[in-house]
């Protein structure tokens, strides 16, 4: 049997989910921009008189600690209530954190309102990703899964947009506007989250079996007469969940004390850890800053944020074209290095130009520091949100992905408080600190991280040493279709 009989093309239906699903990452990306062109409005500055450093980075961090009270609470609501109802639930909060941030009236409503977004975004970024690679075939689970990542750097770009259009509006509407804007893609999924379907794989755990046949069939089985393929997903889906409820229960303490689960936390932790010690978000949220510091001013800074906000999405798109081509393992590895190359000409042209009048040198610190948005989401963007969830076992795939997206939180909490104080009192010196980092996670990724790609969810079991106990796809495909071929000799000759 030819490999083409297992890699059927993604329909439209699958497609349709997965962009619609990603429509509450915009929430991640716009709740995560919008604070760094808001923050910069003269309006705004003036409102919130005096918003000294300590202020600006207790307004950009404390999302961050909203989000750790929603991953963990989306670790409980994905297993219990279903990631379909877990979207919703982060859909709901997140419009009434928009209008508490846009109808701000003084700092502490705003913080506020930053940690109740900052929950639903932990909701969202925990969820998602997981739902699309449970409803993604296994050869375009990257692509797909992925789509997370993309959706977050679209939002990301159109909130710089959306603070550039307001740096030219005047009063409160400069900086209320954008952050009510937030409220866009909440409304949008909560209207259309009736016709997502559950995740067949949490159906199966919840042994409502013909429910999840309905949905794999919806999702992969359209293609032509042939219904082996999506026939095959769901035996080994619901054999292989089967076997691992049997063997192990779904609780906490399961990720720590299986050797194996210890295993899938680590690598989990460190590919999420890597990807905030890269110091892609310290370049998000105070870009304006650095262009400030470069001589930039008015809506040049602005300008240039909303330019700074496309490149990102516009690479990722390669990313997800060839994830599942290229593999997680080699991108990554490869993009840390490049990472380390691009912030240290980064770190050298600001440090022997940062203070001159040589604009010439000054626009080539800007455009590497836009070609490390380009470098970081080429691979990192996607890949962290892609391999989290395909090394995890059905069983702790929630929890284990909270606690890893946890500690991305919380390293991207510290980063957000000390950086404002960090380039105000070292300057340049600080990039050092991501220089050293990304080679750091190049080497570890080089030498310890397994390749994943074209294995389903169940097969990557193996990896890690687990007892899979159904065949791989291909070969449960080929059974069933010996079985039809025996079955329609059977009919003819009878």
């Amino acid at each position: 049997m030819s490999e083409v009989k297992v890699k059927q093309s993604v329909n439209a239906y699958t497609w349709g989910c997965g962009l619609f699903a990603a429509v509450g990452s915009l929430l991640y990306g716009i709740d995560s921009g919008i604070v760094s062109t808001t923050i910069s409005q003269s309006a705004f500055q003036e409102y919130f008189h005096p918003f000294t450093p300590s202020i600006k980075g207790a307004v950009v961090s404390t999302f961050g600690g909203g989000t750790v009270f929603g991953v963990f609470f989306a670790g409980w609501a994905a297993d219990y209530l279903g990631r379909k109802k877990t979207i919703a639930i982060g859909a709901v909060i997140a419009l009434i954190a928009g209008i508490i941030q846009a109808s701000s009236v003084h700092i502490g409503m705003l913080i506020a309102g930053r940690i109740v977004g900052g929950f639903a975004v932990g909701i969202m970024n925990m969820t998602i990703p997981i739902y699309n690679s449970e409803i993604a075939p296994p050869h375009k689970r990257g692509m797909i899964a992925g789509l997370h990542a993309q959706f977050v750097g679209i939002g990301f770009a159109v909130a710089n947009w959306v603070g550039f259009g307001c740096s030219y509006a005047s009063g409160d509407f400069m900086w209320r506007f954008p952050l009510a804007f937030q409220c866009l893609p909440a409304i949008i999924v909560l209207v259309g989250i009736f016709w997502l379907p559950y995740s067949p794989r949490w159906l199966l755990e919840q042994e409502r079996d013909e429910e999840a046949l309905a949905v794999i069939k919806r999702l992969h089985g359209n293609i032509g007469a042939d219904d082996s393929f999506f026939r095959a997903e769901f035996y080994q889906m619901r054999d292989q969940l089967r076997f691992e409820k049997s063997q192990q229960s779904a609780t906490w303490g399961e990720l720590f004390t299986k050797k194996t689960n210890r295993k899938r936390l680590i690598l989990a932790i460190l590919v999420q850890a890597f990807t905030q010690l890269s110091g892609i978000n310290v370049i998000n949220y105070y870009q304006t800053d650095l262009y400030k510091g470069l001589g930039m001013h008015g809506h040049t800074v602005t300008l240039l944020a909303g330019v700074y906000g496309l490149v990102g999405p516009i690479a990722n798109l390669i990313c997800l074209r060839y994830v599942d081509t290229w593999g997680r393992r080699k991108t990554l590895w490869i993009t840390g290095i490049a990472m380390t190359i691009d912030m240290s000409l980064v770190m050298g042209l600001s440090g022997g130009y940062g203070k001159s009048d040589n604009m010439v040198a000054k626009g080539f610190t800007i455009a590497f520091i836009f070609c490390f948005s380009i470098i970081y989401s080429l691979g990192y963007n996607s890949i962290h949100y892609i391999y989290v969830p395909e090394i995890m076992s059905m069983a702790i795939r929630a929890k284990g992905s909270s606690i890893a997206i946890i500690c991305n939180v919380l390293i991207n909490i510290i980063f957000n408080q000390v950086s404002p104080i960090a380039f105000a009192d070292v300057g340049y010196k600080y990039y050092s600190l991501f220089i050293c980092t990304n080679i750091v996670g190049a080497i570890t990724v080089f030498l310890i991280f397994p390749e994943t790609k074209g294995k389903s969810l169940e097969e990557i079991g193996q990896i890690f040493g687990e007892e899979v106990v159904v065949p791989d796809l291909q070969r449960v495909q080929e059974k069933l279709g010996d079985e039809e071929v025996v079955e329609h000799l059977e009919t003819k000759r009878d």
